[in-house]
């Protein structure tokens, strides 16, 4: 068995989007090993390449572990592989449990998703309102539900102390627009400064969503680590404002100083879309005293000149 050692910090899957934003929050304190495949951008953390699918143990250094580790990415993915979901993702958290209750770690964050509140129909969605709804139909939306049931579960039988966070709509610089994993604004950006037009948008755009920039998730993530507030809690982390995905195109078209009239061809939306995201924050804002801090009009400025440096253009 796979031994993971030398650190004080475990993030599995830490070298995604969302990932690079942890850690880059928790860089400066904290040892941090990431365990995944694929190794990191920020090369001066410690990587260790692990299929995480198969049990593994780590060293009793360890005082936290922030769980990321799953097969994710835009809609277009987890559409496309519902049997990695729903297969491998539990059998990856039941991993990463039986790992840290074995080396006795303090504290597990547990990273759910907003794809819980598919079938959501209350607004601005608070944390329970997920136990009064169907549970989602989409295959990663129902992996994600479950690993937090396997955080009640381990808590209740092994004490395990945890915290899931449930990151809505991240954004920001670092995240390719790759067909596959990326969200919404990478694509959109990608598809405006490469002069699609007209710009294809998936269904008629009213579809909204509360967009959270990626350095907000990394704070949520350092502000409740080993945080007594945290424990045994579930958090929505987002921003505070809802938008129509066609108002997002509208403000990228602006933004990157456009010269046509903006004109838009709607596709075919995917069955397992949503049609309004809007939670409440409240009740992280109240316990951790955590609140967003970046406008959305100058995270997406930011995020649009990265994409456009990263693509030469």
């Amino acid at each position: 068995m796979v031994k993971i050692k030398g650190g004080d910090l475990l993030i599995t899957g830490g070298s995604g989007f969302i990932g690079s934003h942890i850690i880059d929050s928790l860089k400066d304190d904290y040892d941090i090993i990431v365990a995944d495949l694929i190794r990191p951008s920020l090369k001066s953390v410690k990587f260790q390449k692990i299929d995480l699918r198969r049990p593994f143990s780590i060293s009793n250094d360890f005082k936290a572990c922030i769980h990321l580790a799953g097969f994710v990415g835009g809609i277009q993915y987890f559409t496309k592989h519902p049997v990695e979901n729903v297969r491998d993702n539990p059998k990856i958290t039941g991993n990463v449990f039986d790992a840290c209750i074995n080396s006795k770690v303090k504290h597990v964050i547990y990273t759910s998703s907003s794809v819980v509140y598919q079938h959501q129909k209350k607004y601005p969605t608070k944390e329970d309102d997920v136990l009064s709804s169907p549970p989602p139909t989409s295959a990663y939306g129902i992996s994600k539900l479950v690993g937090e049931y396997y955080c009640r579960a381990y808590n209740e039988q092994f004490g395990l102390n945890y915290t899931v966070l449930r990151p809505f709509n991240a954004y920001g610089p670092g995240e390719a627009p790759d067909l596959d994993y990326a969200h919404v604004i990478p694509q959109l950006i990608e598809k405006v400064i490469s002069k699609q037009y007209p710009v294809e948008i998936y269904g008629d755009g009213n579809q909204t969503r509360t967009f959270t920039h990626g350095s907000d998730i990394g704070r949520a993530f350092k502000m409740c680590i080993n945080n007594k507030s945290a424990y045994s809690e579930t958090f929505n982390v987002a921003g505070n404002k809802e938008l129509k995905i066609i108002d997002v195109l509208r403000k990228i078209w602006t933004q990157t100083n456009q010269k046509r009239e903006l004109k838009v061809k709607h596709l075919k939306p995917f069955k397992d879309d949503v049609q309004r995201r809007y939670p409440s924050n409240k009740k992280i804002k109240k316990l951790i005293g955590w609140s967003p801090k970046i406008s959305f009009d100058d995270g997406l400025k930011e995020t649009i000149n990265w994409i456009k440096k990263k693509s030469n253009l």
